[in-house]
């Protein structure tokens, strides 16, 4: 079965992903008694914010596998619906874990700033329900799929902006790098989000945002997980 060239780079790329943050979940479950006792708390929510991801990301990328390999159309589009769905749910959980880890590691525990973005990602998840997502159709509405995006790009931007201010107040130049590879990481996210479907080669930025991401997700690991010597 011929492939075309971008599929095939974007699907192999992704499996590599799902095996580097497999690694990195382990490698945080592994090193958990490393953690300062003072960051416990955090790191744990920080672990279950990959973890999400993980999940998520598994669903989108074994739906992709199984829907280039199965030669039923029909059958992929299920499939990829399903795995869309899977990776926004992840998404959504991601920031909900991570803002709550930015709560507890700042302090911030009757913050209305922390309600709000708990909020907008309850509403996210509620944006799933609805019928006219068609999450099993050949191509969802484009105002569904910008719709359904919205929280999470809310819940990631403003969590990024909030890490940023009180890791740069307090000194943690990895915290701050965190903020910055959040931020920097909706700038080839939502071309591709929002535009993706009027042009399809701009799928290939999610390649650069998922860069990013690994780097999100390392520095996480080597500021909380490996033992300070």
């Amino acid at each position: 079965m011929a492939l075309e060239p971008q599929i095939m780079m974007e699907t192999t790329f992704n499996v590599i992903y799902l095996i580097y943050i497999c690694v990195i979940v382990i490698l945080m479950s592994k090193n958990m008694s490393k953690v300062s006792e003072k960051e416990v708390a955090t790191a744990k929510k920080i672990r279950l914010a990959f973890l999400s991801l993980f999940i998520g990301d598994l669903g989108h990328v074994g739906a992709r596998l199984i829907a280039i390999f199965s030669g039923d159309l029909e059958l992929n589009y299920i499939v990829l619906g399903i795995g869309t769905l899977f990776e926004m749910v992840g998404l959504i959980f991601v920031f909900m874990f991570f803002t709550d880890a930015w709560r507890v590691h700042f302090d911030h525990q009757n913050s209305l700033l922390f309600k709000a973005l708990i909020g907008v990602g309850i509403v996210g998840l509620i944006i799933f329900v609805f019928p006219q997502n068609q999450w099993t159709a050949q191509t969802a509405p484009y105002e569904w799929q910008v719709i359904r995006n919205i929280p999470w790009v809310i819940q990631g931007i403003a969590l990024s902006l909030l890490i940023f201010r009180d890791a740069k107040a307090a000194g943690d130049k990895q915290l701050i790098r965190i903020g910055i590879y959040i931020f920097i990481s909706f700038f080839f996210y939502t071309p591709v989000l929002f535009f993706g479907e009027l042009a399809p080669m701009l799928g290939m930025l999610m390649i650069i945002g998922t860069v990013i991401y690994m780097l999100w997700e390392y520095t996480s690991y080597s500021r909380f997980f490996k033992k300070k010597e």
